[in-house]
């Protein structure tokens, strides 16, 4: 009989008990090496070249058995090397996924609406045959045979099979388990934190009268002049304690904590008073910062304050930039979907208290004019008794993580040559936010857009490509399917340029606009003022679709559609 023939496969060439592989230039390198058998390596008195034949020994040598048989078809099976193949799955997936999320609800609506009328001719019949009556529907039932009554619905109902299962079929597809928000909060600084432009420039001075040139001073000054920012917006204690000459800048850890404390505490705090819901009932808690992560976390500080239960879940996610707070969502979402009749806590912040930049690099000084204090605490939840309170019904969150080096490198922290810490901001951060967003709105289209729309995103690519002459891609119209926008605060250019790319008017980017001139950028907690402003200054009404988009380090762009579930009161 036959050895038992083992085979070990391994990336390299390797020399292993007699068998080999060429390591040759001129050869191709090989997919694995083979581990024989001891038994069989007694059987066989040959060596294998990797590019050659078996090569039998001088005389004398063990004659051709089924083991030779064998070897001939290893041999054969290490010389072949197939190349790459690849099989992209990706694509069918992709297709599979806004189909149950976005058709599954109509087709299964549309089937039960089919089986209805389906029903109606046989329902008359029965009602005919009864003598519309109880009494007499029983008498007729009782009559029949069983028999005869399981052919008379199979007569009657058998040929609604058919939309019965495509009735089945999708209400299992479309099963899936909503996450709502109940409501959230926002961090509204006290009087003594907000500055004006001329006063920030006195601050920064301050702050950095020991390393700041007078040119640092005046890019700065021009840079907050054109920031878009107003007259009122906030720093931390530790900042604007330079508002007189001689204070230096505390950028201790202690004054990071307070700054932290106060914002979550205070978001916190609202949102517990405006839910009605007690501290003890929260079951996950996730806080994103992504320039402060102390020990213990920011989620420990904040169940210790609160006194949580001590099986919360906390996450604190740290990095994440300006985009985290849709992250932070996606990732709560995800945990209330596995964990029915479950409460949720978002604290969205940035602790600016040690991220002022004391260098003179210019692609670094642009956060000291851009980044202000700000927070937002967010409520989700699937609770069935909290539903019917519910402001809105998360439908559709996509996240695009770019990884090139350019994207990679927009926003990246670091020290500069005289080692001054702070974040570097690439000029090209308008341009590579724009694809990110172009390859965040790819996904989201299909999942919110109008069929019209897409219909025409796909004739302008068939003639596009059929043509010879280049032709400006189509931009779908994002209004046709969402009411209000709240676009990330990132800057004035970037505003300007999703206007553009967008073809949104100046009435679709006040939001944007307005709370980056009242707060400044405030990080991941911006596009939760824009809701703010979108509830308090325009006519939102139930059915109302809203899309947040954010930007982030990494490269990052997270989007988000909610449904409006109630029209506020005036």
């Amino acid at each position: 009989d036959t050895p038992l023939l083992m085979l070990r496969w391994r990336g390299g060439s390797q020399n292993v008990h007699g068998v080999h592989e060429s390591s040759s230039p001129s050869q191709p390198q090989r997919h694995g090496s083979a581990v024989l058998d001891e038994t069989l390596m007694q059987n066989l008195s040959c060596v294998h070249d990797g590019a050659s034949e078996i090569v039998p020994l001088p005389e004398g040598a063990m004659p051709r058995t089924r083991s030779w048989q064998v070897m001939d078809r290893v041999s054969s099976a290490l010389r072949y090397d197939p190349g790459e193949i690849r099989v992209r799955l990706s694509i069918v997936k992709d297709y599979i996924r806004i189909s149950r999320a976005r058709w599954m609800d109509a087709i299964f609506k549309l089937a039960l609406l089919v089986v209805t009328v389906q029903l109606m001719p046989s329902v008359y019949r029965l009602a005919r045959a009864a003598g519309l009556s109880l009494k007499g529907l029983h008498l007729a039932v009782s009559e029949l045979k069983l028999v005869d009554a399981v052919w008379l619905l199979f007569y009657e109902l058998g040929w609604i099979g058919p939309t019965a299962v495509i009735v089945l079929s999708t209400f299992l597809l479309r099963r899936h388990r909503s996450v709502y928000l109940l409501d959230f909060a926002l961090f509204q600084p006290p009087a003594e934190w907000c500055n004006s432009r001329e006063e920030i420039v006195q601050i920064l001075a301050n702050a950095g009268h020991s390393t700041f040139t007078s040119e640092d001073v005046d890019f700065m000054k021009r840079l907050l002049d054109k920031s878009g920012t107003g007259e009122a917006t906030a720093f931390p204690p530790g900042i604007i304690r330079c508002r007189e000459v001689g204070h230096e800048q505390d950028q201790s850890m202690a004054a990071a904590r307070r700054e932290a404390e106060v914002v979550i505490c205070d978001c916190l705090g609202q949102l517990f008073a405006k839910t009605g819901v007690r501290p003890k009932e929260v079951d996950f808690l996730v806080i994103n910062c992504s320039l402060f992560s102390p020990t213990p976390s920011l989620c420990a500080m904040a169940s210790n304050k609160f006194k949580m239960r001590s099986d919360v879940r906390t996450y604190n996610l740290s990095g994440q930039g300006c985009s985290a707070s849709l992250l932070a969502v996606d990732l709560c979402s995800e945990l209330l979907q596995n964990n029915p009749d479950s409460i949720g806590v978002v604290i969205s912040t940035e602790v600016i208290t040690r991220s002022l930049y004391h260098g003179h690099e210019k692609s670094m000084l642009l956060q000291n004019t851009l980044f202000r204090s700000g927070g937002a605490a967010i409520l989700l939840t699937n609770r069935s008794r909290l539903v019917w309170r519910a402001k809105y019904r998360l439908r559709h969150l996509v996240r695009t993580q770019c990884t090139d080096d350019e994207s990679y490198a927009a926003v990246f922290e670091c020290q500069d040559a005289r080692g001054n810490e702070g974040v570097r901001l690439s000029k090209e951060i308008v341009r590579v936010a724009g694809d990110a967003m172009k390859r965040n709105l790819t996904q989201m289209g299909p999942l919110i857009l109008p069929l019209s729309e897409q219909f025409k995103v796909v004739y302008e690519i068939v003639v596009s490509r059929l043509s010879k002459e280049k032709r400006a891609r189509y931009v779908p119209n994002f209004k046709t399917a969402c009411d209000f926008f709240c676009i990330h605060a990132g800057g004035r250019a970037v505003l300007d340029g999703i206007e553009k790319n967008l073809r949104l008017t100046a009435d679709d980017l006040a939001p944007s606009r307005t709370v980056l001139f009242e707060k400044g950028n405030t990080s991941s907690s911006s596009i939760w003022y824009e809701l703010d402003y979108i509830e308090r200054h325009l006519p939102m009404k139930r059915g109302h679709q809203i899309l947040q988009l954010a930007f982030g380090s990494g490269f990052k762009c997270n989007s988000a559609v909610w449904t409006r579930l109630q029209t506020p009161r005036s």
